[in-house]
């Protein structure tokens, strides 16, 4: 029968612990490759351009017109853009809707919206403005909110309140917290 010498057990348990030095150091630059490659794939590129004018026309025919003073566009999953100091001019079949705002974040292709400092909406043919300082919606369902105050002109009349939630591009408007409304016998004193 052989008996392992004690020498030989030595041996055996610092060849153990170098291979799993070895191993392990293995496994870790092996998941640091991997971190790297998933930064890498979720990394954001970013591109920003100086004095943007954007046209565009969409399937209904309405018109788009965006004045910026930088465009950065941000690649990822909901492509984002961001718009320093924009007018957004949007004609559909002669009625203008201008968009002001000191940024708009647009996402998810050009659909989710989020207007922010100094957020002001005019259509001089049907009379309206509004005026707050956030506002965020989505272009399709016509849906869009703040829960800043607001200032709203329609024709003669003038309605402020704490917050505005609108649906289906104004088939229900409901203004938030105590709402005032003041009617003027001149329109010219209200636009």
């Amino acid at each position: 029968m052989n008996i392992i010498s004690g020498k030989s057990i030595f041996a055996f348990l610092i060849l153990l612990i170098v291979m799993s030095f070895v191993i392990n150091n293995f496994m870790s630059n092996n998941n640091l490759a991997g971190n790297e490659n998933k930064f890498k794939s979720t990394s954001i590129k970013q591109d920003k351009i100086i004095g943007v004018e954007i046209r565009q026309q969409n399937k209904q025919g309405d018109k788009f017109l965006i004045v910026a003073d930088t465009l950065e566009e941000v690649e990822s999953k909901k492509k984002k853009l961001i718009l320093e100091n924009s007018l957004t001019t949007i004609d559909q079949k002669g009625i203008l809707t201008k968009i002001s705002a000191g940024k708009a974040i647009i996402t998810n292709n050009y659909d989710n919206f989020n207007f922010l400092n100094q957020v002001k909406i005019t259509k001089k043919t049907r009379k309206f403005s509004l005026k707050t300082q956030t506002l965020t919606g989505t272009f399709k369902k016509g849906n869009y909110h703040t829960n800043d105050e607001v200032d709203i002109v329609s024709g003669n009349t003038i309605i402020k309140g704490k917050g505005l939630n609108i649906k289906k591009n104004g088939e229900y408007i409901k203004i938030k917290g105590k709402a005032t409304l003041r009617m003027l016998l001149s329109q010219k004193n209200a636009y």
